[in-house]
């Protein structure tokens, strides 16, 4: 009938990205990656996760300690013999082949709807983690011209056909990539010739090995901020780690140069819970004094700071309470750009649909 929403089969509609996650050594990018591909197909049955352990110091204990995973979910494939370019992209023929020839039957129904106001299915979502690209290498590589100018070239070339060789059928298969990089300090050897433009948010001395493809060809750019005086301890904040900082540095559907804090735990990985106060400390709504204190509009629920993240994980309605409080600026974060009015105090501030804020993301 005319009008009918029929439900139909819209391969591509959705899915199929390249993730760059970058930052110094130990800042938590593996960790990073592993929980972001989990929650990518967590609530699917036949989602995948390949962990492609190219650098060879990943284990499977510790991924399903981050994760909260099982010791028997079959979907967490830690891969540690076949890492070479060219095996990955064997995996991935493999994984086309399957979805293309289960075809509608394998499809799941999208929850939301696309941008015609029609329901449409996709196949389910496959991740690969490579860790990391420094070390992801084409069969032929040759250890005997390691740093040598033909060992570069090659290698740019192998991570190129890479890229090129899945970029359509991510998009066609829901495959997902997520590429880990290791921010390296830059060496010129002519200190009067141009650099190439790289990637926004690195500095004039840093650069990321293995050319520019990996840059260009990814839709979102992570980078991972951390440093030894934001250290967490049992005492103060309930657990070991520290804070760190997330960037944007490329993004299709945000403004680049988005930044938040992230609370890394060393027991558990990046911290949903207290990543919550660090936000909310971080736009100033944490009000009160130690062991007093609340979150504006939240006066009610008093807490210590080394209990939140317990109250959070315990206590349904103190969660509830904190999550309904701070969603409109949780929200803010993946809104389009703000417009910009004069508040009361004279001074600019955004306001993010029905939100005004005076903060700056």
């Amino acid at each position: 009938m005319d009008g009918e929403k029929k439900l139909i089969p819209a391969v591509g509609v959705m899915g199929g990205t390249f993730t760059g996650v970058i930052g110094a050594t130990g800042g938590g990018k593996t960790t990073f990656a592993d929980q972001m591909g989990f929650n990518m197909i967590k609530n699917f049955g036949d989602g995948i996760l390949f962990h492609i352990d190219a650098e060879k110091t990943s284990n499977k204990q510790r991924i399903l300690q981050i994760t909260g995973a099982s010791h028997n979910d079959i979907r967490i494939r830690l891969i540690k013999d076949h890492t070479t370019i060219d095996d990955v992209l064997e995996m991935v023929d493999d994984v086309c082949e399957a979805k293309e020839s289960l075809g509608a039957a394998c499809m799941y129904e999208a929850k939301t709807p696309g941008l015609d106001g029609r329901k449409f299915k996709v196949y389910p979502p496959t991740v690969f983690i490579i860790d990391s690209l420094p070390a992801f290498n084409g069969k032929d590589y040759n250890v005997k011209d390691l740093g040598s100018n033909a060992d570069q070239l090659r290698a740019a070339k192998d991570v190129t056909r890479f890229y090129t060789n899945c970029l359509d059928r991510a998009w066609q298969y829901n495959l997902n990539f997520i590429i880990i990089n290791h921010i390296r300090p830059k060496t010129d050897m002519n200190p009067y010739a141009q650099p190439p433009r790289g990637l926004m948010l690195l500095g004039p001395q840093e650069q990321l090995p293995r050319g520019q493809v990996a840059q260009y060809y990814s839709q979102t750019y992570f980078r991972i901020n951390s440093k030894k005086s934001e250290a967490y301890n049992l005492e103060e904040h309930g657990f070991k780690g520290y804070r760190c900082t997330f960037q944007l540095a490329k993004s299709k559907t945000n403004m680049i140069g988005t930044s938040f804090p992230v609370a890394f735990n060393s027991a558990t990985g990046f911290d949903q819970y207290y990543t919550l106060y660090e936000f909310a400390e971080m736009i100033g709504m944490i009000k009160g004094r130690n062991p007093y204190l609340y979150i504006e509009n939240l006066e009610a629920y008093k807490f210590r700071r080394n209990e939140f993240r317990k109250k959070m994980m315990y206590e349904q309605e103190f969660a509830n309470a904190v999550i309904e409080v701070l969603k409109p600026h949780l929200e803010a974060l993946l809104s389009p750009p703000p417009t910009y009015e004069t508040g009361e105090d004279g001074n600019m501030v955004g306001r993010y649909g029905d939100l005004m804020i005076d903060y700056d993301f």
